[in-house]
Formats: structure tokens, C-alpha cells, sequence
């Protein structure tokens, strides 16, 4: 059996294996860079001259990313950058913008809480630090800003995962395998279900040694303008200094203020409450 330092040096430092490099893929990427301010839209014989392809390897590339959303083709069979281009690159920037927007906010919460904090984004099925203010390293592995950590036993991950929809949360259940890291990871679907509806229902989300031993945190969640988690601030601190009466006095509010605060910047609005607060 494996221990937990083992399955999270397992999670995160696995090698990529070498694999055949997928052509298909390839060339559809080169089609999509093709386009640019100087060639905004083309016809399917421009595309084959700009990027090299037979042309009927260019029908081929347009026809399946035509019906995936990554091309458009106008009333004059040109074809444009489809709407999920333009949406990889909306999450692109408004990550890098919520993350330049927030900064000063996480070093004033790092200040008033003097513990760790931590900016996460949600990405697929895990949770990726992309800013992290260290008061003291509580981990026996090394953190650092774009590692990626499972959601089911963080609390940032959880704090999003509590604000998906229940049947979202039960294909994430049979997709990822609950994995044990320490004896207090919960890892029966049923409690963890549990565990989410409680987490919405308060506002936040803890973990408790569920990553690592000596290890605790505090998140919550960052939700977008139609309330979909985008994110999670958490604070994080050593086990014997994790208090839950010292967590509420102490660290709760302002967390809590600094994830509205990013919440808002993303256009999210609660319930009840107008653009001028009411």
C-alpha cells in the first residue's frame, strides 16, 4: 500500500511518458495559428497556401474544427477564429487580470492573518496555485505557483467543488478516484457529498491533515457572474495552530472579504443585492 507522500509524489511528479506525437493535432493548431491581423478570414485555398497542406487535408482540419466551434464560415465560405478561441482566450486574460487585480488584497490578508495564503483557479478536475504568499512551509513537498492538487481533499478544492451543480459533483465522483494521501482523507463518496453540501451551506470549506499530515486550510470559494466557482482563496497553517475558534475570530472574515472582493471583480452579484449594494 502506498503511503501519502507516495500517491502525491505519485500525482504530482509523474513523468510524462513518450508517446507518437499526434499529426492530426499538430496540424490543426498550425491551421489555427495561421489566422492573425493580417489574415483575419481565408478561403480554403489560402489556408492550404499559408500553411503548406494538401487541400484536401485542409477540408478535413476545417470540417472538424468547424464542428467543434473553433472555426466559423461565412455566407462567402471564408472561414474565421470560432467562439471557442475566442473563450480560451477570454479565460486566458480574466485569469491573469483576477490575479493582478487581487494581489494587493492577498498580501493584506497575508499581513492581518499572518499565515500562508493561496490564489487557486479551477482546472478540470484539480485546483492550480497561481499565487502563493508562504508564511512557513507546512508541507514535507514543495508548493509552488502552478502546481496542481486534487480538489476532493484541499480546501479550496472543496469550496468549489461545493458550489457545482449535484449532478456535476457526481460525474466528477466517477471520474476521479478518491485516493487516500493521509488517514484523514475522506475517501467514500457519500461522506464527501456530505462534507460539500455542509461546506456551501457555511460559506467555506477546511481540510484537515486530508493532503498532507500537519497540514490544514481554510478556503473559499470564487464564483463568476453566474455564480459558476472559478476559483478559491484559502489560508493555510500548520495543525496545532488550527483552531477552529481561532479560525472564525481571526481568519474567516477577512478571507471571506477578499474572496467577495474577487467574486465581484468577476461580475458575480448576490442574491438581493443591486449594483449599489442594495
Amino acid at each position: 500500500m502506498r503511503t501519502g507522500q507516495e500517491n502525491f509524489d505519485r500525482f504530482s511528479k509523474e513523468p510524462i511518458p513518450r508517446v507518437h506525437r499526434l499529426k492530426s493535432l499538430e496540424k490543426g493548431l498550425r491551421l489555427l495559428e495561421a489566422f492573425g491581423p493580417d489574415a483575419p478570414s481565408m478561403t480554403l485555398t489560402e489556408l492550404a497556401q499559408r500553411c503548406g497542406f494538401h487541400l484536401s487535408t485542409v477540408q478535413r482540419l476545417t470540417a472538424t474544427l468547424s464542428q467543434l466551434g473553433y472555426l466559423k464560415r461565412d455566407h462567402q465560405k471564408r472561414y474565421h477564429l470560432g467562439l471557442k478561441v475566442v473563450r480560451l482566450g477570454f479565460h486566458v486574460t480574466q485569469s491573469i487580470a483576477l490575479k493582478n487585480f487581487l494581489l494587493p488584497y492577498l498580501y493584506d490578508l497575508f499581513k492581518l492573518v499572518d499565515e500562508s495564503v493561496n490564489l487557486f483557479l479551477h482546472e478540470g478536475d484539480e485546483v492550480v496555485i497561481v499565487e502563493r504568499l508562504e508564511k512557513r512551509r507546512i508541507l514535507q513537498y514543495f508548493l509552488h505557483t502552478g502546481s496542481s492538487l486534487p480538489m476532493y481533499c484541499t480546501a479550496a478544492g472543496k469550496a468549489i467543488l461545493s458550489h457545482l451543480k449535484e449532478s456535476e459533483i457526481d460525474e466528477y465522483l466517477k471520474r476521479v478516484p478518491l485516493t487516500a494521501f493521509t488517514p484523514y482523507t475522506i475517501t467514500d463518496p457519500g461522506i464527501l457529498m456530505k462534507e460539500l453540501r455542509a461546506c456551501k451551506s457555511r460559506g467555506f470549506a477546511v481540510n484537515q491533515q486530508e493532503l498532507g499530515l500537519g497540514a490544514c486550510a481554510i478556503g473559499v470559494a470564487i464564483l463568476d457572474k453566474e455564480g459558476t466557482p472559478q476559483g478559491a482563496v484559502s489560508v493555510a497553517s500548520p495543525q496545532q495552530h488550527f483552531r477552529m475558534q481561532t479560525v472564525r475570530e481571526k481568519i474567516l472574515k477577512p478571507l471571506m472579504e477578499t474572496a467577495r472582493i474577487a467574486s465581484e471583480f468577476l461580475g458575480f452579484q448576490e442574491k438581493g443585492k443591486g449594483r449599489n449594494g442594495r
